[in-house]
């Protein structure tokens, strides 16, 4: 796996005197979104039906309005005399994606509605970083750091929620979840004796729709993240 290539990058890390390593668990929550020239604000979807002869066929999940992400991780980070510092962080996450559904097709008739799809996608998270930390009194911290976001798909599903409709309607999006998704990610800290606050902002490398076919196949993940860590020594 490409995570094993993280480990030389903490292995030269041996070679300096540190100050202290810390092991710290965190909890975070925030928005994401898709970005590129394949996302779009607003869907529709097709119920079918014998008049129209047609297939149903599902709203799509390339939505450009952010949605709720929530996840948690724990995190080993060393720092040197110089106040340069290394860390891992690594955990699990949920992050979300949303489009408005504005009409739906349900035998020959066209219905306007105010619907939305919602698309989870579940990852195993690695972030490897290095960056400074500022001193700012005896007891408070201000730690910038930047490096790549790993995120390891496990699965992606789909929920459309539709007024006119009884019950959700629920589509598996394996195909669309990453294998790996990288991300450049810029982060900060601010961080006291055991509690420290976090903002973080990933910006996605890898186009989700690479190897695609028709139309637009531009496809990358934003996410905006801001958390509570507790450092336990």
């Amino acid at each position: 796996m490409k995570i094993f290539s993280i480990l030389p990058f903490l292995l030269i890390c041996q070679i300096g005197f540190a100050q202290r390593t810390t092991f710290s668990v965190g909890l975070n929550s925030g928005i994401s979104r898709f970005s590129g020239a394949s996302a779009h604000g607003t869907t529709s979807l097709t119920i079918g039906g014998s008049f129209c002869h047609c297939e149903s066929q599902a709203a799509s999940s390339l939505g450009n309005l952010p949605a709720a992400t929530v996840g948690a991780s724990a995190i080993v980070q060393r720092e040197f005399k110089s106040h340069f510092v290394v860390s891992l962080e690594a955990g699990y996450e949920i992050l979300r994606t949303r489009i408005k559904v504005d009409q739906y097709q349900l035998d020959d008739m066209i219905v306007k509605t105010d619907g939305v799809n919602i698309t989870r996608h579940q990852f195993v998270n690695a972030f490897p970083s290095a960056g400074y930390n500022f001193r700012l009194n005896e007891t408070l911290n201000l730690t910038v750091t930047g490096g790549i976001d790993l995120g390891f798909g496990l699965k992606s599903s789909s929920r459309t929620t539709i007024p006119d409709f009884s019950e959700n309607l629920y589509t598996d999006q394996d195909n669309l979840v990453q294998k790996v998704d990288h991300r450049a990610r810029i982060q900060a800290k601010l961080d006291g004796k055991r509690l420290g606050f976090t903002a973080s902002y990933a910006h996605g490398t890898r186009n989700w729709l690479n190897g695609w076919a028709g139309g637009p196949t531009d496809l990358h993940m934003r996410v905006w993240r801001v958390g509570v860590q507790y450092r336990i020594f």
